[in-house]
């Protein structure tokens, strides 16, 4: 006799039920035998305690059919039924069952693709890269639509996409319209450019690629995918925390003058390729501050230090920061334009406001010109 063979008659002695007689001497003796008796006693009297609470029907009584202790063999005992108490077995059934539902509910959620915010991609014909903007896909008005330009296809590509809702889940609208052998800087980005181009409805059916025909140009390809948050570089979700070399980059800046705030702004803007970067902050009522990584005439020396960047300027101490490393340069070189308006010198019409702060990186040599593309 081994307490092996003794555990499978435990239950049913606890279930009332007759068991041979070497079985019950052995578990008589046996202290690892009695404490598993104990505590199979214990389960059953909390659960004819639950029971009891809340009993939906009398329960229907069965009958043990038991298998002789002697002559029973490893093997046989591995393929016979299993003896626990009627009620832990219930109990056991419903445990299975709602584990069973919450494995199937989380495999259901895992499968389903959500979040607050839609990455978008668009790639171009023959373009090595797509492009990516970020809109919200929780229903909000609020940053639900893209407007996104692209003029390296000898013309200019204007496209319009608003997060839509209908029965069916989330759906996008999209306008484009490509114009050939225009530049960016002969084209006020308004709504009025759509007026006649057709409405393209794509449903949102993330990792799945799928394109839109526009006139003159041909094939975008167009993919989506859910974030749960939006990212630090807008435009550019997986960047990575370090600037690359000759990039110059702004989140969500923040001007300080002599220890007081005089612009906090949200949003991301963000330059890379020539050699002369330069941040346009235009703040209302203070002009504008030229901030770039190399010299220039009527500019003064700042520091850089990872996310921050000091200058003193007219008297004043500025501190500005941000939420990212702005660039690898040490120094950038700072200078003041408090007559500038945007009305004056900004091409595109939504944007010629003088009434808000407003900031980009563009070339140096582009900010400088009469007048500039945002």
């Amino acid at each position: 006799m081994n307490c092996e063979l003794a555990g499978e008659f435990i239950s049913a002695l606890c279930d009332g039920q007759k068991i041979p007689q070497p079985i019950a001497d052995h578990i008589g003796k046996c202290q690892r035998c009695q404490l598993e008796m104990n505590e199979f006693a214990a389960i059953g009297e909390e659960l004819r305690r639950l029971a009891s609470v809340d009993e939906s029907g009398p329960a229907v009584r069965a009958d043990w059919k038991l298998s002789p202790a002697k002559g029973v063999r490893w093997w046989e005992r591995g393929l016979a039924t299993m003896k626990i108490p009627r009620l832990a077995f219930a109990a056991m059934l419903i445990a299975i069952v709602a584990l069973s539902t919450g494995l199937v509910l989380v495999r259901a959620r895992a499968g389903t693709a959500t979040g607050r915010f839609l990455e978008l991609k668009y790639k171009l014909p023959s373009a090595n890269r797509p492009n990516i903007c970020v809109m919200r896909a929780d229903g909000s008005p609020k940053d639900n639509t893209c407007d996104f330009v692209d003029h390296g296809h000898e013309g200019l590509l204007l496209m319009n996409t608003r997060v839509m809702t209908n029965a069916a889940g989330l759906a996008l609208s999209i306008r484009a319209k490509y114009i050939p052998g225009a530049q960016d800087t002969e084209v006020n980005y308004t709504e009025a450019l759509f007026k006649d181009v057709p409405e393209t409805l794509l449903a949102v059916e993330p990792g799945a690629k799928q394109e839109i025909q526009v006139a003159n140009l041909g094939a975008v390809d167009v993919e989506a995918g859910y974030l749960d948050h939006i990212p630090p570089l807008f435009y550019r979700p997986q960047e990575t925390l370090d600037p690359n070399p000759k990039e110059f980059r702004i989140v969500a800046p923040v001007l300080v003058r002599d220890n007081r705030v005089i612009s906090n702004s949200d949003g991301s803007s963000i330059g890379t390729g020539p050699s002369d970067p330069t941040l346009m902050l235009y703040i209302p009522g203070e002009g504008r501050y030229l901030i770039s990584v190399v010299p220039f005439e009527g500019a003064v020396e700042g520091g850089v230090h990872l996310g921050r960047i000091t200058f003193s300027l007219e008297g004043h101490d500025y501190l500005l920061l941000t939420s990212m490393p702005i660039t690898v340069a040490e120094h950038v070189w700072v200078k003041h334009e408090p007559d500038f308006k945007p009305s004056e010198r900004m091409v595109r019409a939504s944007d010629a406001r003088d009434d808000r702060t407003m900031f980009l990186v563009r070339s140096l040599k582009k900010l400088e010109q009469q007048r500039i593309q945002h």
